[in-house]
């Protein structure tokens, strides 16, 4: 099954010969464990389920890329690969939650997206405001405040950055 876009945590694929069980255009959308049928071009949930914000993120993506999404379903209707198409992505990354320094200079974070990750400080220690955080007991008073991460002497790293920058974590594992 041909991915065609990955965006949030969110798989939409399309299957290649896919028109008998649905009987109109269509992709799958996987999240975790759940899995969704959504229809092309109006973004109708024809089965299965996904938590109510994936589906509403979906369902945007559908809006967005319905011409792109029909010309695919023509070629994976015929046995031909369909192209990838643009993720979704949002005008704001999500804000930080919550933060915890590490000794080694590393924040986990916890994103307003329920999304989690470690951010690696290491390379800003040289650099004009951040060389105070090469003091351990100073990088563990971050705090999350306004979206992002700040200490003391407000330094901070600008939120985007940490969203995108940051390794994100699978449950249960923490590198």
């Amino acid at each position: 099954m041909p991915v065609l876009s990955t965006f949030y945590g969110i798989v939409v694929s399309m299957y290649f010969m896919d028109n008998r069980r649905h009987h109109r255009p269509h992709v799958h959308a996987r999240y975790q464990d759940d899995e969704a049928v959504l229809s092309i071009p109006e973004g109708e949930l024809l089965e299965g389920g996904l938590p109510p914000g994936k589906l509403r993120l979906v369902q945007a993506w559908v809006e967005i890329h319905r011409d792109e999404l029909m010309a695919d379903w023509q070629l994976a209707a015929g046995g031909q690969q369909p192209f990838k198409i643009e993720p979704l992505r949002y005008v704001m990354n999500p804000r930080v939650r919550s933060v915890v320094a590490r000794d080694d200079y590393k924040l986990e974070i916890e994103f307003q997206n329920g999304e989690t990750g470690i951010y690696d400080c290491a390379p800003l220690l040289e650099l004009g405001v951040f060389q105070e955080l090469r003091d351990v007991v100073y990088f563990k008073q971050a705090r999350a405040e306004g979206g992002t991460v700040i200490w003391p002497h407000e330094q901070d790293i600008c939120p985007d950055t940490l969203y995108e920058d940051a390794k994100k974590l699978v449950a249960g594992r923490c590198p």
